[in-house]
C-alpha cells in the first residue's frame, strides 16, 4: 500500500505519466504587505492512497498509476469545484469522463460540481481524500475504483461560508494508458440542508 499527495492545480500531460503542478499561492514585489488584504486559506492537497489491488505491483508501477488516476481526480476537482468564482462553466469537469458517462454527468451537474454555489466569491478545498482499489490481471491494472471524500468551503457574497461535501465512488478504466471515469455513485450535500444522490456510467 502507499499514498501520494497532489496539489490540485494546472496539469501537464507527459505520456501516460502525470505531472501535477502546484499553483503559486501568490507573488511578492518586495514591498510591504497590504494590511487591508486577508490571505485566502490555501486549498487542501489531494491525498491518493491505494488500499487494495496493489499488492502485486512494484512500487514504481503503483506510483505511476496512482499519479495517473490522481491527475484525473485533480482535473475533476479543479474544473468542478475550484478556480475563479463566481463562475458559470462547470461542464469541463467531465473532460476525463467517457462520452456516455459525461452525458449522464451533465444531467447531474448540480450534484457533481459546485454549480449550485456558482455565485460564491471564493471556494477552497478543506479535505480531498481518495482511496484506490485496483483491478489487475497478471500484474497489469485494467481498472480502478476511487472512493472519495471531497469537502469544500464556499464564501458567499454576504461573507458567510457554506460547506459542500461529495462522498462516493468513481469507476475508472485505462485505455492504452489513458485513464477515464466511466461511472460514478455519489452523494452530494451543498450545505443548504439538502443532499442528493447521483449515479451514472457507461462506456
Amino acid at each position: 500500500m502507499g499514498h501520494t499527495r497532489h496539489r490540485v492545480g494546472r496539469t501537464a500531460r507527459l505520456g501516460v505519466a502525470a505531472a501535477v503542478a502546484v499553483l503559486a499561492a501568490g507573488c511578492s514585489d518586495g514591498g510591504p504587505p497590504d494590511d487591508e488584504e486577508t490571505p485566502t486559506p490555501e486549498s487542501a492537497a489531494l491525498r491518493v492512497q491505494t488500499v487494495t489491488g496493489g499488492e502485486r505491483l512494484d512500487e514504481t508501477t503503483r506510483t505511476e498509476i496512482e499519479g495517473a488516476v490522481g491527475e484525473v481526480l485533480s482535473d475533476y476537482v479543479l474544473e468542478g469545484f475550484l478556480g475563479e468564482f463566481p463562475r458559470q462553466d462547470f461542464v469541463r469537469a467531465f473532460e476525463d469522463f467517457t462520452s456516455v458517462a459525461a452525458r449522464k454527468a451533465t444531467r447531474h451537474i448540480d450534484y457533481l460540481t459546485a454549480a449550485t454555489a456558482r455565485d460564491a466569491t471564493d471556494m477552497r478545498a478543506t479535505e480531498l481524500d481518495a482511496r484506490l482499489s485496483f483491478l489487475d490481471q497478471a500484474g497489469e491494472v485494467h481498472g480502478a475504483t476511487a472512493t472519495v471524500h471531497f469537502a469544500f468551503e464556499a464564501t458567499m457574497e454576504d461573507g458567510s461560508t457554506r460547506p459542500l461535501t461529495l462522498d462516493g465512488r468513481f469507476l475508472l478504466d485505462a485505455d492504452e494508458g489513458t485513464w477515464s471515469v466511466f461511472g460514478y455513485d455519489v452523494r452530494f450535500d451543498n450545505g443548504d440542508e439538502s443532499s442528493a444522490e447521483a449515479e451514472g456510467g457507461g462506456s
